[in-house]
């Protein structure tokens, strides 16, 4: 029988470990023996691990006690990287880069791949995490492939997947591997939880850079928030703020991580979001509404940006549904 290990640390949100527990125990009780795995949930020097929220959670198992190779290893989320004030121990990175070289698939549950990450078992490969800390996991991990946009990414034995309930998605993509398609769709109607779910694009919002003190640039972002939906050019917006062109794209740029042009784009997709979610408008006048007047451009840009058709998200995420 396969091992399969479920990494938990102090803080970790505690879905992220009994979800996987969960749903692969559903597939080993609809598997037979020979795809059946043997699950164990390891805590890193304690019998029991304090999860977020103050609940705790008795493990199977210590790092300590776990030096033969597992077949597979789950690393469950951290909370958000920046709440953590205690680095990773350097011996459960050990014990993860150890395990891989030994075999191991290693899988990371939203927030687990700044864990994976801090291994550098990842540079030079695919990674995703929670879409809201794509900039943290960029700036702290300049060599890893990072993929927001993506649910799962898979390279050399390491997966990761995005977002709080991702642990779903991972979780049946292993049942998937280890225990075969139909399994997978069993436990997946059970659950009632969708097989189709490839991507974070749809649950992403855009939150505006603030964090900076380039007072020209708040100033700029203050008049766009108040005119995305009118024409821009860049000679205009540098006018607002008495500059040339390119030092106003290049200090707007330094602020915010985004250029002018991408963000203008960026705050006319969310409000367009946000009326598709929250008005009965037709999908012409939120075009307009938007600041787009060729509605064939804005549905292609749409789909682009969230992966959906503007009738599909608001479909999906229509408040009066």
């Amino acid at each position: 029988m396969k091992t399969c290990l479920i990494l938990a640390l102090d803080g970790s949100p505690l879905t992220s470990v009994s979800g996987p527990l969960e749903i692969l125990g559903l597939a080993n009780r609809q598997a037979g023996a020979e795809h059946r795995l043997q699950l164990r949930v390891v805590a890193e020097s304690a019998a029991s691990i304090e999860g977020a929220g103050g609940l705790t959670l008795s493990s199977h198992s210590q790092l300590s006690e776990e030096q033969r190779p597992a077949d597979l290893i789950i690393i469950a989320a951290i909370g958000h990287p920046q709440q953590r004030t205690e680095p990773i121990a350097a011996q459960t990175l050990e014990w993860l880069r150890d395990q891989h070289q030994q075999g191991a698939e290693i899988a990371t549950i939203c927030t687990g791949a700044f864990v994976l990450a801090e291994t550098g078992l990842l540079n030079g490969h695919r990674a995703t995490t929670h879409w809201a800390c794509d900039g943290l996991f960029r700036q702290r991990f300049p060599d890893i492939e990072l993929h927001c946009e993506e649910m799962i990414t898979e390279s050399e034995r390491l997966l990761c997947s995005g977002g709080a309930s991702a642990f779903q998605d991972m979780s049946l993509h292993l049942v998937r591997r280890y225990m075969g398609e139909a399994i997978a769709r069993q436990c997946a109607r059970s659950l009632l939880v969708d097989l189709d779910r490839h991507s974070q694009l749809r649950y992403q919002s855009f939150v505006p850079g603030r964090q900076h003190n380039d007072a020209l640039v708040h100033q700029l972002q203050d008049w766009l928030g108040a005119n995305f939906a009118r024409e821009c050019t860049l000679p205009e917006l540098a006018k607002q703020v008495h500059l040339s062109e390119r030092q106003m794209i290049r200090r707007f740029k330094t602020a915010t991580g985004e250029a002018p042009l991408a963000y203008i784009q960026a705050l006319r997709i969310e409000q367009a979001k946000t009326m598709l979610a929250s008005t009965s408008n037709r999908i012409e006048q939120i075009s307009l509404d938007s600041g787009y007047q060729d509605v064939r451009f804005f549905r292609n840009l749409f789909k682009r940006h969230t992966g959906l058709s503007p009738t599909e998200f608001r479909h999906k995420f229509s408040m009066g549904k």
